[in-house]
Order: C-alpha cells, then sequence, then structure tokens
C-alpha cells in the first residue's frame, strides 16, 4: 500500500450533501468566564467550515501550524486581568482570548492597520482559528487596545513570553541587548525651532482667547502649552552640558518624540528609540521604549527579564553605545556579567579638539596616569563630595611646560589636568575584561543574537514607523510587535523541532512509513510535542 493511500481522505469526512451543510449553528456564541462571571462573545473554531470541511482538518491537510501553535499558547493565559476590566451590564463584549489572537496573528503576518485587521478576521482562515471566527469591527479592535493599555506593555508581555519560552524550551542565562531608532507619527517636514513654536503657542492662544468654550481649542492650547514645556526642557538640558540650542526642533503634533538620526541613512526625523533584551534563541524577554537613551532603560529591561526568566541571567551582552555608568552599576548590582566594550573612544575632545581623557592610561597598581607624550601624572588632589562637586581626585605633572605635544593637549598654563571619578574604577576593569580573548569571543554572539531581530520587525512584521502618537501608544504598539515576534520565533522552533524528529523516525523505520506511523499513533494524535499536526 503507497504512502498517499494511507493518509486520511479528507473527502471522506465531508458530509453528504443531502443531509444540510452543518454550519447552521452560529460561530459565535455568549457564555460566561468562570472567573469573572462577566459574558462575552466567545468563538468556537471547530464550528467553522471551509466548504463542508472543518477548518481545523482543512488547515492540517493544508500544513498549517502557525495557527494551532498561537492558539494553544493564548489558551495558556490567565485572561482573569482582562475580564475584570468590563462592565457587569450592558451588551456583551467580545472575549479578551479573541481579541487579542486577531491583534497577535495579524502582526505576525505583518497587518498592523486597525482597518486591516477587521479585513483579516472576514478573510483569513488561519486567523479564523487563532480568534475563534469573531469579526469585530475596526473601532473595537482599537477599543480593546486602549482599555488594555497596562497589561500589553506588562503583566500580559511577561506571562506570554514565559509560555513561549516554556514551548520552545528556551532558557536565559546569556542575554543580548540592543536599540534602534525608529520613525514616530509625524512628519518631518513641519518641525519646529523655538521661533516657530512660540508663534504657534500665541497662535493657539488667540484661537482660545476667541472661542474659550470650544473644546478643540482648548486641546489645540493644551498641547501647545505642553509642547513648549518639553521644548524649554530640552534646552535646559543641553545648556547643562554646554551645548547649542540653535539645533533643537520638536513636533506640535508629537512633542515627545526626539528628532535624531534615523538608521539606514535616511536623515533626521522625529522618532523614537526601542530597545530589546533577547537570548540566545533570539526570544525577546524584556522591552522599553524611551524618546531617545538606550542606557537609560537597561536597569528596567533587565528586572522584567528576571521576571520573565525567574531569574537574573548569568551575562549581558551589549555594544559600545551602552558603555555608561548607570549600566555599568545595574548588572553590579545585579550579579551580572557584563561584556561591553569602550567603542573606538576620539583621539581628541569634541569640545575642545585636544586629547581625549581615554588617551591618558591608568596604572591601578601605582594609582597614577600615563600620558600620551609618555610622561607621568601624578595625585595632586583630592576633592571631597559637595552640593555643586562630585568626589574626585585630580592628577598632574609638572612636565608639560617643555612637552613638544603641549598644544594638542592643554591650553593652560599650569598643565594637563586629569580628573578620576569612583566610577572610571568600574570602566576600567570592564575594559580590562573585554581585552581577554574568552569574552572577545563570547562578545562577537551579541550580533548574531539581537540584530536579526531587528531585522524582522523591520521586514516581516511591517515595523518601519510607529503608527500611533505619544511615548505611551509607542509602547503599546511595540510592545505588541514584540509578542507577535515571539510567537514567530515559538512557530518556527517547534517546527524545527518537528524536522529534527522526523529525521530522526527517518533512521528507525523504513522511510515510506514514517508519516503513516507518526498519523495512526494514538499518542501523537493529532499533536506532537504540543505542535498540531
Amino acid at each position: 500500500m503507497s504512502t498517499a493511500s494511507k493518509i486520511p481522505d479528507l473527502m471522506s469526512r465531508q458530509f453528504d450533501l443531502f443531509s444540510g451543510v452543518p454550519t447552521e449553528e452560529p460561530m459565535t456564541e455568549l457564555k460566561t468566564a468562570l472567573q469573572s462571571g462577566r459574558r462575552f462573545v466567545m468563538g468556537d473554531p471547530s464550528k467553522i467550515f471551509v466548504g463542508t470541511v472543518p477548518l481545523e482538518d482543512y488547515l492540517r491537510s493544508s500544513g498549517e501550524r502557525a495557527a494551532f501553535t498561537v492558539a494553544r499558547l493564548l489558551d495558556e493565559q490567565d485572561w482573569q486581568g482582562f475580564e475584570q476590566r468590563y462592565a457587569a451590564t450592558g451588551r456583551a463584549p467580545y472575549a479578551p482570548r479573541g481579541m487579542m489572537g486577531l491583534i497577535l496573528y495579524g502582526l505576525m503576518q505583518g497587518v498592523h492597520s486597525l482597518r486591516a485587521l477587521e479585513r483579516l478576521a472576514r478573510l483569513d482562515l488561519g486567523c479564523m482559528w487563532v480568534c475563534g471566527g469573531i469579526t469585530p469591527d475596526h473601532a473595537n479592535i482599537g477599543r480593546f487596545i486602549l482599555l488594555h493599555e497596562t497589561s500589553l506593555t506588562s503583566d500580559f508581555f511577561e506571562s506570554l513570553t514565559r509560555s513561549v519560552l516554556r514551548a520552545s524550551g528556551s532558557k536565559g542565562r546569556r542575554l543580548a541587548g540592543d536599540g534602534t531608532v525608529i520613525e514616530a507619527a509625524c512628519s518631518h517636514y513641519k518641525l519646529l525651532k523655538e521661533d516657530a513654536l512660540k508663534a504657534h503657542v500665541d497662535a493657539a492662544r488667540d484661537v482660545l482667547a476667541r472661542i474659550p468654550d470650544d473644546a478643540q481649542a482648548q486641546q489645540t492650547h493644551q498641547q501647545a502649552q505642553r509642547c513648549q514645556e518639553i521644548f524649554e526642557t530640552r534646552q535646559a538640558n543641553r545648556r547643562r552640558v554646554g551645548k547649542s540650542t540653535e539645533s533643537i526642533r520638536i513636533s506640535a503634533i508629537e512633542p515627545q518624540a526626539m528628532v535624531q538620526r534615523l538608521k539606514r541613512g535616511r536623515g533626521f526625523a522625529a522618532s523614537y528609540k526601542p530597545s530589546v533584551l533577547v537570548n540566545d534563541d533570539r526570544i525577546i524577554v524584556a522591552v522599553a521604549v524611551d524618546p531617545s537613551s538606550e542606557t537609560a532603560v537597561m536597569e528596567s529591561m533587565l528586572d522584567q527579564s528576571a521576571r520573565v526568566l525567574g531569574e537574573h541571567a548569568q551575562e549581558v551582552l551589549l555594544d559600545a553605545g551602552y558603555f555608561d555608568d548607570k549600566v555599568i552599576t545595574a548588572t553590579l548590582d545585579r550579579t551580572i556579567s557584563l561584556l561591553c566594550p569602550s567603542g573606538q573612544w576620539p583621539a581628541k575632545d569634541k569640545g575642545t579638539g585636544l586629547f581625549h581623557k581615554s588617551r591618558f592610561q591608568y596604572d591601578q597598581h601605582t594609582d597614577t596616569y600615563r600620558c600620551p607624550a609618555d610622561q607621568i601624572l601624578r595625585c595632586q588632589t583630592k576633592v571631597a563630595p559637595s552640593v555643586r562637586t562630585r568626589e574626585h581626585r585630580v592628577y598632574g605633572t609638572s612636565s608639560c611646560a617643555g612637552c613638544q605635544l603641549r598644544v594638542r593637549c592643554t591650553q593652560v598654563v599650569k598643565g594637563r589636568k586629569i580628573k578620576r571619578y569612583p566610577e572610571d574604577e568600574m570602566r576600567d576593569a570592564l575594559r580590562q575584561i573585554m581585552e581577554h580573548p574568552k569574552a572577545q569571543r563570547v562578545f562577537r554572539q551579541r550580533k548574531a543574537m539581537v540584530e536579526p531581530v531587528f531585522a524582522h520587525l523591520r521586514c516581516q512584521q511591517k515595523l518601519e514607523r510607529f503608527r500611533r502618537r505619544g511615548l505611551a501608544a509607542v509602547r503599546r504598539e511595540f510592545a505588541l510587535h514584540a509578542l507577535a515576534y515571539n510567537l514567530s520565533r515559538a512557530v518556527r522552533r517547534l517546527n524545527a523541532l518537528l524536522i529534527v524528529l522526523f529525521n530522526l523516525l527517518g533512521h528507525i523505520y523504513p522511510v515510506q512509513n514514517v508519516l503513516h506511523r507518526v498519523t495512526a499513533c494514538s499518542a501523537w494524535k493529532g499533536r506532537m510535542l504540543g505542535v498540531a499536526f
């Protein structure tokens, strides 16, 4: 008997044409949630038929596994927190389980528009299985996302990620982190400088004075004032570090976004910096979004990864952009081994054009610095901490007067001075660690771990720019994309396990009998390692 004859014939399962098509029962029905007692509109994918063939059989015969994996992982989640946010009375809403399945499955396919998700729920067979056949409109989908904003970026992200890790057998001993720049939902042609911003605020104030009771005028005026406050804060921050404020620009409709250089040489635009921590299997275990900083969110990401993994990672691999005192301290406080290069330090200070401090090598045994001219700088002064200064030590030498490199090193009459702060000791220790061949060999894995994540988000899930406005909405949007990515990774890893098992069975049994043995064995009936077959 041939292998094809042993495969169950789907046509034999079809219903007799004269007995009636079994789609007379509705695909959705009202059910009461056991924990919250609230009634929801829940879908039942077992009642969906393609012609007269059950949808489950149709998808299995087509080799579709992603929908089954996504549905199973969502079924493992606790939806009580979502259900409790709905009122106990009124029209029954769609069940959170089905709505979340629709959103995440759509993002996996690169569908992010609310109207496109509405269309996907009606036309895509895999989506019908995941969400149970519910057909919400775009307004309901948008209200659902807003209602559960907090859970999407914290509790639910962590819960679903833990399920993905368990299903794929993935661990988190070593993590890699990185960030990117993604354009905000505003035009980069309408950015305002200081004078234009003042004119914008004055115009909004004049409109409000003419029609004080108009709600839209009040909202426009409040947004203009908020924009001016953010602009003034950024001006103060740049003045504090001695930088010019003339180049500061801001978007009137997206003031929280920071104007910065985009990736791939696309110029400057109002944008945000999302960051991730991923494990060896490229599963995202922590996410964060900041207007412009990658280092400011590292501490919260380390804590989130510990909640997801159940413990802190043993190693974290970061690129030179994270060579920062706060990042080093955060990893030390959590007893995490940090591998992070100091980068190619500039030969000259950007502000003065003189030798950068990094050109002076510190010797901890003698507590001295060696300058580029091979002269020794010794500790001359110890400064105690005060309201205006931090604790530090000052190093200098009397050899600057006749030095040939003086014009490239200092303009001070008494010679070059080097200030050493307490955090410099941690920086020097990290530099020494990164010089070790074993540390360099481990660090080379970072790029292969984390860089493909952003490539998938941009190319497969179409996250070339954010489509929601405001930092809170952007964080919510990026968390959803990260969850959809993790589900894609779970599908890929479980499919890879199936291939390995098929290859193993092929060595044990004759190749022509492998498929029949797997499908016929009751222990494998419909599932293999939790993956629908």
